[in-house]
């Protein structure tokens, strides 16, 4: 049974054409055509996500995981400002998502009818491509939408960023045929390889640039990287003027070659050090930056040269206003082209002043965790961290989490860690969660998250999805603590209490209502013991909550990182 509208028949045909078969549907009437032909359809995994906010979160950590495009849908109207916020961080993480939303007709918008709002072009700049379809469902008419659903698609494919499909919808809505009533025209786009033109005098400029040049630092941050550009890297991390600071969002950890605790070592590093040693030419890839001290350093004591690569750039990320070349190709057409520069044999310290220095600052931080006794989110989260277990998933809340796991410096590399880091929003972390698990069910897959993060999202819960193998681990601090870290001077408390949202709410019932195991700890010995089971198999999803609240935690980390 198919629903007899022949746009929706249309955009189903096309979307198996193209291998796209995950689609969350938030239940609605406008939207019935979409529900009825797809919901019994053989070919689509249907999930249905009541709240839009955590439908589009929940799509997002599918595609993080599986890397190609997933189909969100809901009704008409306030439903379709829901997914905001899911679409602005898919868009700066580049992440392929295809919304397709329900619309009443044109000639009733603006007449005070129901659920009807100016649907088209609604996300503006956050999504690659936006296109309106017709209800004509004449030869012409269907030509027309089918040609744009091939082309919006095929967008998302190619430039790895939102589209939003907008259908106007007339009644009746649920009416239904046996037959489909169309064979689409299918468009396919062939993604082409991008190359260096070695004739050319910029690149011949660059490659004296880079052999000339002994301070050379290369910087990782939110992006997806192969084990192939790894090697590569490895092989980089071997010429003495070449250092490699990697963030957690990258993916790539290995002490033997890269630098992965940034803050640990520039948090307490004054200005003169920092001119002695910030690099003549940076190299930059992905986006977003956790640390804020790497940011503030580069953009105050800046690099000669700042190179940029990345594929699929629409305007230059000059983050330290310093960039010189921008490189439209992959980080693997990059290195291997400056694979043939690699010195082994060069005489420049600059790797060896850096080792020096993070051997001296770990030296002065082990000491400093023996001596620290309290049942802090330093001491809790580093212990969480050794747990995880090895080939798992491990996605991190926003705000403190993410930079607690940036200072721990004893990373599994078989695990695979993720953070919603393109607008860095906490709203959506638990559903992205969720859905990754949903996607990767023979891996555990372990959410770290502050109680703030955990309660705006909490919604997640409610689905009927969410698999034995997910796992969370709730850090209850009674209010988040990170507003008392990066601020940097005394607020009074008064005022603070708008930065800083204090509670005393417990998971315990939530857990009861979603059929949750709970457990809780807030005791050193009692996380201990209960870790050691925490990734047992299981009949029921399982959260931890951690309460360290009585504890100075901003204070003990400035300490530790002072130390």
């Amino acid at each position: 049974m198919y629903s007899n509208k022949k746009i929706v028949q249309s955009l189903g045909e096309i979307l198996i054409s193209k291998y796209i078969f995950n689609i969350i549907i938030s239940p609605g009437s406008r939207n019935a055509p979409i529900i009825i032909h797809f919901a019994q359809h053989k070919l689509f995994n249907t999930y249905s996500i009541v709240d839009e906010r955590c439908a589009g979160f929940f799509a997002l950590g599918i595609a993080q995981s599986i890397r190609k495009p997933v189909v969100i849908n809901c009704t008409s109207g306030s439903a379709v400002v829901n997914y905001y916020p899911s679409i602005t961080e898919a868009f700066y993480q580049n992440i392929p998502l295809i919304i397709i939303t329900a619309d009443r007709p044109k000639e009733i918008i603006d007449i005070y009818d129901g659920q009807s709002i100016h649907q088209y072009n609604i996300f503006q700049e956050h999504v690659g491509m936006s296109i309106q379809l017709t209800e004509d469902q004449s030869v012409s008419g269907l030509w027309y939408n089918e040609k744009l659903i091939n082309e919006s698609i095929n967008n998302c494919f190619l430039n790895k960023r939102p589209v939003h499909i907008n259908i106007p919808f007339s009644e009746p809505l649920y009416q239904t045929t046996n037959h489909l009533k169309v064979n689409p025209k299918i468009i396919n786009s062939i993604p082409t390889k991008n190359y260096i033109i070695k004739s050319s005098s910029i690149y011949k400029r660059e490659k004296c640039l880079w052999k000339k040049n002994e301070k050379k630092m290369i910087l990782l941050g939110l992006c997806h990287i192969d084990n192939n550009v790894k090697k590569l890297l490895i092989k980089f991390s071997k010429d003495p003027s070449v250092v490699i600071f990697s963030e957690t969002t990258s993916n790539i950890t290995n002490n033997k070659f890269f630098f992965s605790s940034i803050d640990e070592l520039i948090f307490n590093m004054n200005t003169e050090d920092w001119v002695k040693l910030k690099p003549h030419i940076l190299i930059t890839i992905g986006i977003n930056i956790i640390s804020k001290r790497i940011k503030y350093l580069l953009r105050k004591y800046p690099p000669i040269y700042h190179w940029h690569i990345g594929e699929n750039i629409i305007k230059y990320p000059d983050t330290y206003y310093r960039l010189t070349t921008y490189w439209p190709i992959s980080p693997k057409c990059f290195f291997k082209n400056f694979c043939n520069y690699i010195n082994i044999y060069s005489h420049s310290d600059y790797k060896y002043k850096w080792e020096k220095i993070r051997r001296k600052r770990k030296s002065k931080q082990k000491i400093f965790l023996k001596k620290e006794k309290s049942f802090s989110d330093l001491k809790v989260l580093f212990l969480i961290f050794e747990s995880i277990p090895n080939n798992s998933i491990l996605q991190l809340g926003n705000s403190m989490i993410i930079r607690y796991y940036q200072l721990f410096d004893k990373k599994k590399e078989s695990i695979m860690s993720y953070c919603n880091r393109g607008t860095s929003g906490i709203d959506g972390c638990v559903s992205t969660a969720i859905g990754m698990a949903v996607s990767t069910s023979k891996k555990f897959v372990t959410l770290i998250v502050g109680d703030i993060s955990f309660f705006y999202d909490s919604n997640a819960l409610w689905n009927n999805y969410t698999p034995n193998n997910f796992r969370i681990i709730l850090i209850n601090n009674r209010g988040g603590n990170i507003f008392r870290f990066i601020s940097g001077i005394r607020i009074p408390e008064k005022i603070f209490n708008f930065f800083e949202t204090k509670h005393i709410f417990s998971a315990k019932k939530i857990c009861k209502m979603h059929n949750f195991r709970y457990e809780e700890a807030s005791n050193y010995n009692s996380l201990k013991k209960k870790l050691s089971f925490f990734w047992n198999h299981s009949n029921q999803p399982y959260l931890l909550e951690i309460k360290t609240h009585r504890y100075d935690n901003a204070k003990i980390l400035k300490e530790y990182l002072l130390s």
